[in-house]
């Protein structure tokens, strides 16, 4: 366990001594946010206040403002989930300049099980998201309150948390699956450029899910972006959703969820919050396995 402990430690340091890093996994999140706000906002915003402006007695400055508070959520839940993959990523750049430099080499041959390897990388990069995924949730909602919007409430924020901890998980396993096979730093970085090209359509951000075709919801379906963050929209949206549609006919309310992607549906049937987060641990669990593989039955060459 000691080396276990060193190798953690090891790699974190390393991590948040490259400050760049940091920087900018915060400043993808400003960015996506800024978007929201004054440009792709707007539409999310329309169409939800067109699902209710038949309804007589409702008061558009109210829902105005609700409207504008579960867009921005919706918005936040998705830049967790990026960031997520983002930053593991981030972090598992030393591990592939290690293989460059022969260090990784040095850790293959200690004397502890490839397993326990696997589980210091893994456990270093999800530690390091949960803790860049607490500090966005911070960020954001220190953001919400200045532009009037309610705090998340104290159960909320542990329902948040605990869906953090288990997308870091996930994309902690799937970059060090990737980091296992990528030999070079070109060729990793290539890999940051595609995640940060597709994760924001991958994860429903800049197009929500009703903006698409059956076919492209389908492939979205495929990878656990989508998942992550539909579990956290319906966490992080049920309270506000509560007040704004209260007085309206439940089906509204449903139709709304599907078409922003809070609600899910596979195999024609809707997805519980359980099973969302049961799909991604399986998906974590599944590459930590193949990334053990991997570490276990590697050229002798490649030590």
């Amino acid at each position: 366990m000691k080396q276990f402990w060193a190798l953690n430690k090891r790699n974190i340091k390393l991590y948040f001594k490259d400050h760049s890093a940091v920087f900018f996994s915060l400043l993808s999140m400003l960015i996506v946010i800024m978007l929201m706000v004054f440009f792709l906002g707007n539409m999310a915003n329309a169409s939800i206040l067109n699902a209710v402006k038949d309804i007589p007695g409702r008061d558009l400055a109210a829902d105005t403002l609700k409207v504008k508070e579960m867009v921005y959520l919706w918005t936040v839940a998705g830049i967790i989930t990026i960031n997520a993959a983002s930053v593991t990523h981030s972090f598992y750049t030393n591990m592939i300049k290690d293989r460059g430099d022969n260090k990784l080499n040095s850790i293959l041959v200690m004397p502890i099980k490839r397993s326990h390897i696997t589980a210091s990388f893994v456990f270093g990069a999800w530690f390091v998201s949960v803790i860049m995924g607490c500090l966005t949730l911070l960020v954001t909602q220190i953001i919400g309150v200045f532009r009037g919007f309610e705090v998340l409430s104290f159960v909320t924020i542990l329902k948040v948390l605990l869906i953090i901890s288990l997308n870091a998980l996930v994309y902690a396993s799937i970059m060090f699956f990737f980091a296992s096979i990528v030999k070079s730093e070109s060729a990793w970085g290539a890999i940051g450029i595609i995640i940060g090209t597709l994760s924001g359509f991958l994860g429903g951000i800049y197009l929500s899910v009703g903006d698409l075709s059956e076919g492209v919801v389908k492939v979205l379906k495929c990878f656990p972006f989508i998942y992550g963050t539909s579990a956290l929209r319906e966490v992080m949206l049920d309270a506000t959703e509560d007040i704004f549609f209260e007085g309206t006919p439940e089906i509204i309310r449903e139709s709304v969820d599907a078409a922003m992607g809070n609600s899910l549906t596979l195999f024609e049937k809707e997805l519980l919050g359980g099973q969302k987060m049961g799909i991604l641990l399986l998906v974590g669990l599944v590459f930590m396995f193949l990334s053990t593989l991997i570490i276990t039955f590697s050229k002798k060459k490649d030590r």
